[in-house]
């Protein structure tokens, strides 16, 4: 099994770097995005597992079963500053019927901020809350500890 860092950081030169001037750290955190083929499945594993926290652990809580397998089948958006937002169902384990909506944003750090988390609402009522761009850190979702300047920028512009 292959383990991949959580934060991945993109392959810049740091001669290119050093001719281009300041690299501008939102710039990075995308580019980490598209150079990082398995971000979408951390990502959707992220968001699950949020939910699940959220819900009270697996005892009480099962997302849906796409929530599972292939990222590509699950629920989700890519947002213009790398980030990535479920949106998906779940209920009790063994649940027939879904009771419980939750919609989960992963920023390219690994950060998660859980924008709704409730019953399931109507067909369209997500599209009438304004939907975060910038995902709010949590004490329970830290950002990963990994020695590089890139990682050290993005985290300074999140706080």
């Amino acid at each position: 099994m292959l383990i991949v860092p959580l934060a991945a950081s993109t392959a810049v030169d740091a001669q290119a770097q050093s001719q281009q001037g300041v690299v501008q750290p939102l710039r990075l955190a995308q580019e980490a995005v598209r150079t990082d083929p398995y971000f979408l499945t951390r990502a959707k594993n992220l968001a699950r597992q949020a939910a699940e926290r959220e819900n009270g652990g697996l005892s009480k809580y099962r997302a849906e079963a796409t929530m599972y397998g292939p990222a590509v089948d699950s629920s989700y958006v890519e947002n213009e500053d790398g980030s990535v937002t479920f949106s998906f169902k779940g209920g009790p384990p063994g649940f027939t019927t879904p009771t419980l909506e939750t919609v989960a944003t992963v920023a390219p750090t690994g950060t998660v901020a859980i924008g709704y988390n409730g019953p399931i609402r109507p067909a369209g009522a997500e599209a009438a809350e304004p939907a975060s761009t910038e995902p709010t850190p949590t004490a329970t979702d830290p950002v990963p500890e990994v020695p590089s300047p890139i990682i050290d920028q993005i985290k300074d512009l999140v706080e």
